[in-house]
């Protein structure tokens, strides 16, 4: 569909952690594929069944809807999946848990499998990483298949993709400076406020819900 150009619009959505996931992922594919007339946007899952699903006229032929859910079970999130496959969309999910009910009502699944398959609530900072990578992966694969990007650009980025755990784990390693911190400032006010623009919008999104 992508390379007959008949997809026009991605609406990557969840709800929660998964939702803050959708806005990095929707960013991340907007950059991947440059192409004219795309609409990329991320949304909270109700957002999409209640303003953007006409469900006695509409038509979605030109959309791809990506759902985002770590148990697979969340019910806005699978109610909007059914609305939008009834007027023709394509849809592919990212979620954690095998055999999920979202997994059965989209046309493509990749599992991101971290850490215990059961985990069914408030998905974890692991879970919700996994999830930015695997849309990261997604806008990588539509890009090759499009060309809107050349071999050296997805080599590049596929790069900077395996090194994400290292950063990580640099991060990681300064958690004594990071617990003085905490403890010589967080005491001080009685409010904090976590703001972010660009690109760590996503992250003080997903440190207020933490």
């Amino acid at each position: 569909a992508f390379k007959q150009g008949q997809i026009k619009k991605i609406y990557c959505v969840g709800q929660g952690t998964a939702g803050v996931a959708a806005q990095a992922i929707a960013d991340i594919v907007r950059y991947y594929l440059p192409i004219k007339d795309l609409y990329v946007s991320a949304m909270k899952a109700p957002e999409l069944s209640g303003f953007f699903v006409d469900e006695n006229n509409g038509d979605m032929s030109d959309t791809l809807v990506i759902a985002i859910s770590q148990s697979g079970t969340t019910a806005d999130t699978n109610r909007a999946v059914d609305m939008v496959k009834a007027q023709g969309a394509r849809t592919l999910c990212i979620v954690n848990r095998r055999d999920s009910d979202l997994t059965f009502k989209t046309d493509g699944t990749l599992y991101t499998s971290s850490g215990r398959d059961i985990e069914m609530s408030v998905a974890s900072t692991k879970a919700f990483y996994a999830q930015i990578i695997a849309g990261a992966l997604i806008g990588l694969f539509l890009a090759q298949e499009t060309q809107t990007r050349d071999t050296a650009f997805i080599t590049t980025e596929l790069e900077h993709l395996l090194a994400v755990p290292n950063h990580m784990r640099k991060v990681l390693s300064l958690k004594d400076e990071i617990r003085l911190s905490a403890e010589k400032l967080a005491a001080t006010k009685t409010y904090w406020a976590v703001v972010g623009s660009g690109p760590n919008k996503v992250a003080a999104d997903e440190i207020r819900i933490k």
